[in-house]
């Protein structure tokens, strides 16, 4: 006899129909979330990009408004006030003389001094002038100095306490440049054009020490602040003589080139520059106009020429208030 075996029971068409029906309900509702915030996406987007695009727009805009302005500015602001002038300054530029010129007429047309003419170009005196001769016109007042070998443009300025763009656009340089030799230094004065005269005078000034002329020549460069002595010019190998008598302390090469420094007691001594050679030695006593050596032009030079200084108690004099006149 068979026993029965249990079975299991057959599904219920029905029931799985009514849970699938009730599990569609939750997907088709997910379905359509998901669909409308795929429109809210797509409707929001393109309006938060185009304000974030015109907000982008405007503030370049406004930035280049700004840019634009400062550029504007910059062209129409004047240029800033300098120690020398009202605004940059032109190079040096040249004039030949012509018939009815003088010193006077030539500077007052330039707008320099009169002195600064004569010491740009060497001039003895004022009446030095011949039709023809080319001079050269600074913009402004100022002197003429020799700078030291590999001395650059900012460390002249730095010396004379000048701007170094002003040295630069006068001597037609740039900052990089090789310094010429001489070189203009705008806006210092130099001394009156009455110092500056033929040597050796004749006559006699009175005073507590009288020096006699150290060598025959011209005048080529005047005492003031920032060259404390004169600068007597002749050809190389003119005499050069003991302004008074005493006693040679220096002979030899030094910061003047070859030169020799004599003490002459009372706290007066004499310097004489850049000579060829010296005919003197330290210790020995010299006589007022004995021969002391020979001009030329070595050291800081740029020609055949004498640096006399007269110094008191170390404190350099003008070389003209004690030689005769």
């Amino acid at each position: 006899m068979s026993e029965a075996r249990p079975t299991a029971p057959a599904p219920d068409s029905s029931a799985s129909h009514r849970l699938g029906s009730k599990g569609g309900v939750p997907r088709l509702a997910t379905h359509l979330w998901v669909l409308t915030f795929a429109l809210l996406v797509a409707a929001f987007v393109p309006l938060l990009l185009h304000r974030s695009i015109a907000d982008a727009l405007a503030s370049g805009a406004s930035s280049r408004s700004f840019i634009d302005r400062g550029v504007q500015e910059s062209v129409i602001t004047p240029p800033k006030r300098n120690a020398v002038g009202s605004g940059p300054l032109s190079p040096i530029t040249s004039y030949v003389v012509e018939p009815g010129d003088t010193v006077p007429t030539i500077a007052a047309r330039a707008g320099i001094g009169a002195s600064t003419l004569m010491q740009v170009n060497q001039l003895a005196s004022g009446d030095s002038l011949s039709v023809g001769d080319v001079l050269s016109l600074p913009p402004v007042d100022g002197i003429v100095v020799s700078p030291s070998p590999g001395e650059s443009v900012v460390e002249l300025a730095g010396a004379y306490h000048v701007d170094a763009l002003a040295i630069c656009r006068v001597n037609a340089i740039t900052l990089l440049s090789p310094l010429p030799s001489p070189v203009f230094i705008p806006g210092l004065a130099p001394p009156r054009p009455s110092r500056m005269s033929p040597v050796p005078p004749d006559g006699s000034r009175p005073g507590l020490l009288h020096f006699v002329w150290p060598t025959q020549g011209t005048i080529s460069q005047p005492f003031f602040q920032y060259h404390p002595g004169i600068d007597i010019a002749n050809g190389y190998g003119t005499p050069e003589v003991a302004a008074a008598a005493g006693q040679v302390v220096f002979a030899g090469a030094g910061s003047y080139g070859i030169y020799v420094e004599i003490d002459h007691g009372d706290g007066y001594h004499t310097i004489y520059g850049h000579m060829e050679q010296t005919l003197v030695s330290v210790g020995q006593t010299v006589s007022a106009g004995q021969q002391i050596g020979l001009m030329g032009s070595t050291g800081r030079s740029t020609g055949p020429h004498l640096h006399f200084q007269v110094m008191h108690n170390g404190v350099p004099q003008n070389p003209l208030n004690f030689l005769s006149t």
